[in-house]
């Protein structure tokens, strides 16, 4: 008797459902892969962009303070302004100086990028200052949170610098008055105050708040007149 065999064309069953399976398991490592390294461009699109914001805001910060400390400010009375950024959730947070006359000089004017959908700007921005008064050593932090991002990305920078000579150069005006730097007039660090800047209480580090009580959102400076307003 001869045997005759067919040759087997196809797959069984059992060959499919393996085959499916382990492409959908590939086909699941790599759609995890695309998300991770789309996850981790944003983050890092996020982290630069926040950081050259932040840098811009301190940057124009520092530059006004001392222009005006030291070179516009030096050698007449009646030289008060306040430095701040002003709380605008919906809109551009712009950096001011409000001289004695009550009036806002912008510092900084950033153009955030803005959607087709929504006119809200891409960052919520805000600043808060601290003294270290007798070394004469401004601080400052910057918080920054992402109005694009559904995880609300948010960033914390802290900076500092020396203003040189301050009591030195009050005593060479030789004019009368009181110079001073003072970082008490405005809304202390606290989650109210981040709040009205929006930023809602607990989606932040706990860290944020460290040493709060020493900072507020206004730095006066004044020599021997009347400090503006009050934001």
């Amino acid at each position: 008797m001869i045997r005759k065999s067919k040759k087997r064309v196809g797959f069984t069953l059992v060959e499919m459902v393996l085959s499916i399976a382990i492409i959908l398991m590939i086909g699941g490592v790599i759609a995890g892969v695309c998300v991770s390294i789309s996850n981790s461009f944003v983050t890092t699109y996020n982290v630069d962009d926040s950081a050259d914001y932040a840098m811009l805001y301190a940057r124009g910060f520092e530059n006004s303070f001392l222009k005006y400390t030291q070179v516009d400010g030096v050698g007449n009375t009646g030289k008060n302004c306040s430095w701040y950024v002003k709380p605008n959730a919906a809109g551009i947070p712009y950096l001011y100086r409000k001289d004695s006359g009550n009036n806002e000089i912008p510092v900084f004017e950033p153009n955030f990028m803005t959607t087709g959908s929504s006119s809200s700007p891409k960052w919520v921005v805000c600043m808060f200052f601290n003294l270290d008064d007798t070394n004469k050593v401004v601080n400052y932090r910057i918080f920054i949170k992402d109005n694009y991002s559904d995880t609300n990305f948010m960033y914390r920078y802290d900076g500092s610098f020396w203003v040189p000579r301050f009591e030195d150069r009050a005593k060479a005006a030789n004019v009368a008055g009181t110079r001073s730097i003072d970082t008490t007039t405005g809304s202390k660090l606290d989650a109210t105050t981040l709040a009205g800047y929006g930023f809602a209480s607990g989606t932040y580090p706990s860290n944020w708040l460290d040493n709060g009580d020493n900072y507020t959102d206004v730095i006066v400076y004044n020599w021997g007149g009347t400090a503006p307003s009050s934001t």
